[in-house]
């Protein structure tokens, strides 16, 4: 696990160029605090820092193919790469080093743009070929390595992190008003938007070609092509696909064990992770470092049931137990430390027990990706649950839903009714998808709007605010309901909201996290099964259940999905509210020019009054607030881009796609 960075194009100066690596690389000493690297080409330098994992002792170094000519960088680990250099052997490669990485320079003379396709891990990773002064980039299929790109004076910059790039002068730190309005939607910024309009992600599973003139992006693969193709031979009944799910898996915990330091797991009171430490205790016997969070508040706490689970496998467990003042220093040290806003309150207690599993490991298994592959989430059976309510008379739903409102007081607790009864209600309107990410998200578009500030909604004509869930859609055969909402939920919610938060909550902490359910072989199997072997009313995860019943306790397969997260609704309302009323004082919120003054102040209202629960927009106002205090200073006026002169190359028939000519890009 390391940190990337790079700059590449024609007249690339070798002194100015590394003198901006070597910024970019000083900002993320916390994704390879074990050593640097960096080199240069005619045209390109690239540039390393190391976390080390694989071959510990091995110095930071640059990869590069036997003469030099092709030279690369990889943040990410390679689970086959022993498979990979027997076969690379074979066909003459020579290898200098043990690394895991290596074999990427030669995979890349193999098969050049397709050598992502020959990897079977986590990666954000970049080669320079200087034979055809050509600049590749690719990230992982799922998205576990993040990777941002601009486009400025003719130069390609590239990074692990946002923050990096910002390290090298002259980037355009305008504010992408479409990518605002995603955030407040979503919680998170779908590819390729990030917070800045010079500045894009490569979407997962996608590759970029660079040769100095034009820009290249697509994808290398895509989930959506194995949903209703379950494979030869199909498993003709639940019991076989269930048996062929607990192998898979336990091939996926097997090779991401693999490491020459101590690994470790992350254990919540839930199926996911149980059934990670399942297989791995199977594989290693007892004693396997587990690490989970107690909190003070029971409805929160999740420590009670990791130890059930604990004991039952003979882990060794470690809790870590947080009251108020440890999770609002934990919440401080995010706003601080956190390189992009998300609206994930989770992100609170994921960092602190990152730094907490840190003092004993390098690396932990974690369980992200279960519920987006097998239908874990309530939102599932929640639209099976919608379509039944809708066919209701108009005045029937109507007294429905004021009856429950008026039995359901508002609680602020975690998940609990009065939470999902809105969710549900806010859903109601508009098509599935729309639904789906109504239930999901911060705030509806109508409310999002209200809350921008008139210069910001100017900016928005024609935007359509679900633009990034549509394009998902479009160009892709998905069999049904369910696979239409798992395929967004895996590219959204996972590839760009889940996904970030665990990257950048470990690596602040230089801890490498691994996701087994991540492993494409199993994540391809369980997409080409059927939904009803996955969603049945009002039950999920069916075949995984199945899958894994023989190994976890029954307490645990019955639990209610819950997870890490903080009580930040009634933080609010005992303290912490009085200090967002400083933050979002009208004149503050006038002087930064992103939102309108008096419509955050009813929402802060509402919520201090009881009157609803806004945890999570007023979270992601707070997040966005203190990002922007880090970049462009307290209280400061933020710069907007005009939308109408930022190609985003990520909305079009199949997202991601597209192709920018050198002084069109960003920046």
């Amino acid at each position: 696990m390391c940190g990337i960075a790079g700059i590449a194009g024609i007249g690339v100066d070798r002194e100015a160029g590394l003198r901006s690596v070597r910024r970019m690389i000083d900002t993320i000493p916390h994704r390879g605090p074990d050593g640097e690297a960096f080199a240069s080409a005619p045209g390109a330098v690239l540039g390393f820092c190391r976390l080390a994992i694989v071959e510990p002792r091995e110095p930071a170094r640059v990869l590069r193919s036997e003469d030099g000519s092709v030279r690369a960088v990889v943040n990410g680990e390679i689970y086959d790469a022993e498979e990979g250099r027997r076969r690379l052997r074979a066909r003459g490669h020579r290898f200098a080093t043990g690394v895991d990485t290596e074999v990427v320079p030669h995979l890349w003379e193999e098969h050049g743009p397709d050598l992502p396709r020959y990897l079977d891990g986590m990666f954000a990773l970049a080669v320079h070929d200087a034979r055809r002064e050509l600049l590749f980039l690719a990230r992982d299929r799922a998205g576990e390595k993040p990777l941002f790109f601009t486009l400025s004076g003719g130069r390609l910059l590239f990074a692990s992190e946002l923050r990096a790039l910002l390290a090298v002068p002259g980037i355009d730190r305008s504010l992408d008003p479409v990518a605002l309005r995603r955030f407040l939607l979503h919680g998170f910024f779908p590819a390729p938007y990030t917070p800045l309009a010079s500045i894009r992600k490569l979407p997962p599973g996608h590759r970029l070609l660079w040769d100095g003139h034009r820009l290249r992006i697509e994808p290398w693969w895509d989930l959506a092509g194995f949903f209703g193709k379950a494979g030869a031979p199909a498993p003709r009944t639940l019991d076989e696909a269930a048996r062929r799910v607990d192998g898979a898996l336990g091939e996926a915990v097997r090779r991401r064990k693999r490491s020459d330091v101590p690994v470790g797991v992350f254990l919540s009171g839930g199926i996911d992770s149980g059934a990670v430490l399942a297989h791995l205790a199977d594989q290693e016997g007892p004693g396997i470092p587990a690490f989970t969070l107690g909190h003070e508040d029971r409805g929160f706490d999740e420590s009670m049931l990791a130890a059930r689970t604990a004991r039952h496998f003979r882990a060794d467990l470690h809790v870590l137990r947080l009251g108020r003042d440890g999770l609002e220093e934990g919440l401080r040290t995010v706003l601080a430390e956190f390189d992009e806003p998300l609206a994930d309150a989770s992100i609170v207690p994921t960092r602190m027990l990152a730094g907490f599993a840190r003092q004993r490991v390098k690396v932990v298994l974690s369980g992200e990706g279960s519920d987006e592959l097998f239908g874990g989430y309530p939102t599932y059976p929640g639209h099976l649950l919608a379509e039944r309510f809708l066919r209701l008379p108009g005045p029937v739903r109507r007294a429905v839903l004021g009856m429950l409102r008026r039995m359901t007081p508002v609680t602020m607790g975690n998940v609990g009714l009065d939470y999902l009864l809105e969710r549900f209600v806010s859903g109601l309107a508009g098509d599935p998808v729309e639904r789906h990410h109504r239930w999901f998200g911060v705030l509806a578009p109508g409310r999002i709007d209200g809350l921008l500030a008139p210069r910001v909604r100017e900016r928005l004509a024609g935007d359509d605010p679900f633009g990034s869930a549509r394009a998902l859609e479009r160009g892709r055969a998905l069999p049904d309901l369910l696979a239409r909402l798992l395929y967004q939920d895996f590219r959204l919610y996972l590839g760009e909201g889940l996904l970030t938060k665990v990257d950048r909550a470990t690596m602040l902490a230089s801890l490498e996290a691994r996701a087994p359910f991540l492993d494409h072989r199993l994540a391809e199997l369980v997409a080409g099964l059927p939904s009803r072997w996955k969603v049945r009313f009002p039950g999920t995860k069916v075949v995984l259940r199945r899958a894994v019943a023989h190994r976890l306790p029954a307490e645990v397969l019955r639990r209610r999905k819950r997870g890490f997260n903080i009580p930040f609704s009634r933080w609010l309302l005992e303290g912490l509210g009085e200090r967002l009323r400083e933050r979002f004082e009208p004149g503050r919120v006038r002087a930064r020019g992103l939102l309108d003054p008096g419509a955050v102040h009813r929402l802060l209202e509402e919520h201090l009054a009881r009157r609803a629960d806004h945890r999570k927009p007023l979270f992601a106002l707070l997040v966005l607030d203190a990002w922007c205090d880090r970049v462009y200073g307290e209280g400061v006026g933020v710069p907007l881009a005009d939308p109408a002169g930022v190609p985003v190359t990520g909305e079009a028939p199949r997202d991601g796609e597209g192709e920018l000519v050198a002084g069109e890009g960003a920046g």
